[in-house]
């Protein structure tokens, strides 16, 4: 009976052995842990630019982007800083963040009204700014056997922006000799359609702001291939709401019964756009760091 007792003891002892064993984070033949453990802090980013790369240098430089472009949910993007901070081995908080913005400064030489040499030039100008700012946060469990990790979860992401501002000068004005002068016509990306006699022309256009938000339950998996190093995937199912603002276009032109130059303004409606829908199925992969 002794002897049973210690066998007992002793496969007991050797159950919480394993246990504890399995508990401990995987190393690599060095010793270095393979998986993020409790405080790690995660930096992720879009992967298909690289894998790009390295197909390209074994094949020509064929352009190698079938997986897309697009690492995150629509509503976030491909610029997204991606982070995670590992609150347990299998539990982490996720961040996204993105502040954008660009200024683009347009120069147009059309002919000047006031002489009669072509060679005479003045210059039209248009000057437009966009800005666009995201944040999302979530939290993500963990769960899987040796390297592969299954991962899921939600988050919530609210965005504003106030794209496409717009302001106007003009070298030619308008007069009582000149109540169609000669102006540049941009289109909407900022080129040239013509430089013809106008009597209106646009001097600003506001953009309406956009404000978006909305939550995205999420599944994938991490392969990690070297320590604290991996590659994944996931695909979520979002759920977002759209709010388009109202955009105020003003312009001017000339009046010959008062010999003033006269402002008219008009604006868009306002629109909402609720949409529904998984996201990724294009594959795009991405690389998580961890420290």
């Amino acid at each position: 009976m002794k002897n049973k007792f210690l066998s007992v003891l002793a496969a007991l002892g050797i159950a919480a052995s394993a246990v504890s064993a399995q508990d401990e984070p995987m190393t690599n033949k060095n010793g270095q842990a393979i998986m993020p453990t409790a405080g790690d802090i995660g930096l992720g980013f879009n992967a298909v630019p690289l894998l790009s790369f390295v197909g390209n240098t074994f094949n020509g430089n064929t352009n190698n982007t079938y997986a897309g472009n697009n690492r995150f949910v629509s509503n976030l993007n491909n610029n997204v800083i991606f982070g995670k901070y590992m609150l347990a081995d299998d539990a982490a908080i996720r961040m996204h963040l993105r502040i954008a913005g660009d200024r683009s400064s347009l120069n147009n030489s059309v002919f000047d009204d006031t002489k009669n040499s072509p060679d005479s030039l003045v210059s039209d100008k248009l000057v437009i700014n966009n800005s666009l700012y995201v944040l999302g946060g979530g939290y993500e469990m963990r769960r899987g056997k040796g390297r592969i990790r299954g991962i899921f979860g939600a988050e919530a992401f609210v965005g504003y922006g106030r794209p496409d501002q717009r302001r106007y000068s003009y070298g030619n004005a308008f007069g009582l000799l000149n109540p169609a002068p000669t102006s540049t016509d941009w289109d909407g990306q900022g080129n040239v359609n013509s430089e013809d006699p106008t009597a209106e022309r646009m001097v600003s256009r506001l953009g309406g702001s956009q404000f978006t938000i909305g939550v995205r339950p999420f599944i994938g998996v991490e392969y990690f291939f070297a320590p604290r190093i991996s590659i994944g995937s996931e695909f979520g199912w979002g759920i977002a709401y759209n709010r388009f603002g109202r955009a105020t276009e003003t312009f001017e032109a000339f009046e010959s019964s008062t010999g003033n130059v006269i402002n008219r303004t008009q604006k868009s409606d306002v629109n909402h756009i609720t949409a529904v829908d998984t996201d990724n199925f294009n594959g795009a992969l991405f690389l998580m760091f961890y420290f």
